[in-house]
């Protein structure tokens, strides 16, 4: 079978195989290759194991997509940090020799009660000091689960106290308070991202899984229709008609594709993997870059925290590097639904006037070179950006990893909770639990993966 490279700048040496026969028989595919995909196959193909990766898109990375042609320099449009610096991706993107940039959180600024200020000087107001003890009582929840606005209602936190403390409980899951539960915000370790330093790419996220996947037979455009799976195979089947036969199969798909019910499972799903993909969601992201002739924002600024306005939060895409003055307006759960229904050209505009309130002695529309929109909602390779757990749900993610589908198996962002879940680092974990999984079932021992790569809790 000839092979061919595979397209884009985030599959650097990364081949896939050439479907001229219309059956692919190998001991293992692994169904997405994004981030999850990537580092589950590599980790099976260090030994004697032929693996394919079949992904439904036409690049590598799955939501870590890195835009290459808006503004002279990589700018995200999907995930945009390493958390914290002990995150267990720090090893790969050493190995890859990949530039970072240190994005520390005393660079915020909030806009609380209308202001636009420093954080430390919003945190002065004593409308916000009856906030002070939320992640405290988040610490010491009662055991039963309810809603952020539950907790919210409960506490008894008004005006900029109430502000505060729906972004503390929301700006990092696209979910509204309404949505979100807070025993599952809890159990994900979501509140880590408070604390630490975060770090960028300088070279771009999607450099990441291209030197994960370097040398691993990936074959772009196979949009999986229908896995056939028992305890001694799986079958997948194609859009096209297209079959791949394994011994063995590792499915990253996005739970939004899970949810939505696109993919025919023969024979069904148990019951209880069927329970656990209802009861996650998976919530809207949206970003629109921006590109000035000039930066009008405050020279340290790392990130601008928004209350109330169309977007959750802006963030320029350099710190501390000379990098194009661009700010990625990011938005989630019911602020990226409105802009989602919005469309590019009425999104757009939301966030340029946005941003004249936010800045009102700025030339902000003046000074704009381009605009992007991204939307994950409607891309069909994702149908939504990232999950959270409403209230009841709990419990759900381990049951949607366990191994409980014979020769199935299952990866990804949504399967993983620490140290915190649906993160690029859940994503690469959850795709070595599957791979020692996968081993451990037609092995009967575990693989041992090469010196210098992320050991696997678990």
């Amino acid at each position: 079978m000839t092979e061919k490279r595979t397209n884009g700048a985030a599959a650097n040496n990364t081949t896939a195989k050439d479907t001229t026969a219309n059956n692919t028989m190998v001991d293992v595919v692994v169904i997405g290759a994004g981030m999850a995909g990537v580092s589950a196959a590599r980790a099976l193909s260090q030994g004697d194991l032929e693996v394919l990766v079949v992904e439904a898109g036409d690049r590598v990375g799955g939501r870590v997509s890195t835009v290459r042609d808006f503004a002279g320099a990589p700018v995200e449009a999907g995930a945009e940090f390493i958390h914290g610096k002990g995150a267990a991706t720090w090893s790969d993107v050493r190995r890859a020799g990949l530039r970072t940039e240190p994005v520390p959180y005393s660079g915020s600024w909030f806009r609380l009660g209308g202001r636009r200020r420093w954080l430390p000087a919003h945190l002065t107001h004593p409308g916000v000091w009856r906030s002070f003890d939320i992640l405290w009582s988040l610490g010491r929840l009662d055991g039963r689960d309810r809603s952020a606005a539950d907790f919210i209602a409960q506490k008894g936190y008004k005006g900029r106290s109430r502000e505060l403390a729906a972004l503390t409980l929301t700006a990092h899951l696209p979910g509204g308070i309404d949505e979100v539960g807070v025993a599952g915000l809890a159990a994900d370790g979501v509140l880590h991202l408070e604390s630490g330093v975060n770090h960028r790419v300088v070279d771009g996220y999607d450099s990441l899984p291209a030197h994960i996947a370097t040398g691993l037979a990936i074959e772009l455009g196979f949009r999986v229709q229908r896995i056939d799976w028992g305890p001694d195979g799986v079958e997948l089947t194609a859009d096209d008609g297209r079959t791949v036969t394994a011994r063995a199969a590792v499915s990253t798909l996005p739970h939004g594709v899970l949810r939505r019910g696109n993919i025919e499972f023969g024979p069904a799903l148990t019951k209880a993997k069927a329970d656990a993909i209802a009861r996650i969601s998976t919530g809207a992201v949206a970003k629109v870059l921006i590109a000035f002739d000039e930066a009008f924002w405050p020279r340290r600024m790392t990130q601008l925290v928004c209350g109330d306005g169309p977007i959750t939060l802006y963030w320029p895409t350099s710190y501390g590097t000379e990098g194009p003055p661009v700010l990625s307006a990011y938005a989630t759960g019911p602020r990226a639904r409105a802009l989602s229904d919005a469309g590019e050209a009425v999104a757009t505009e939301m966030v340029l006037a946005d941003l004249c309130s936010l800045y009102p002695d700025a030339p902000v529309r003046r000074l704009v070179r381009a605009t992007r929109f991204i939307d994950w909602e409607t891309d069909p390779n994702a149908l939504g950006g990232y999950t959270f757990l409403p209230p009841g749900a709990v419990g759900a993610r381990a049951d949607l990893a366990a191994p409980t589908t014979g020769a199935l198996f299952w990866a990804g962002s949504a399967t993983h909770w620490t140290p915190v879940a649906d993160t690029v680092e859940a994503a690469y974990l959850s795709g070595l639990r599957a791979a020692r999984e996968v081993s451990s079932h037609l092995r009967g021992a575990a693989i041992s993966l090469p010196a210098g790569v992320a050991q696997p809790a678990g």
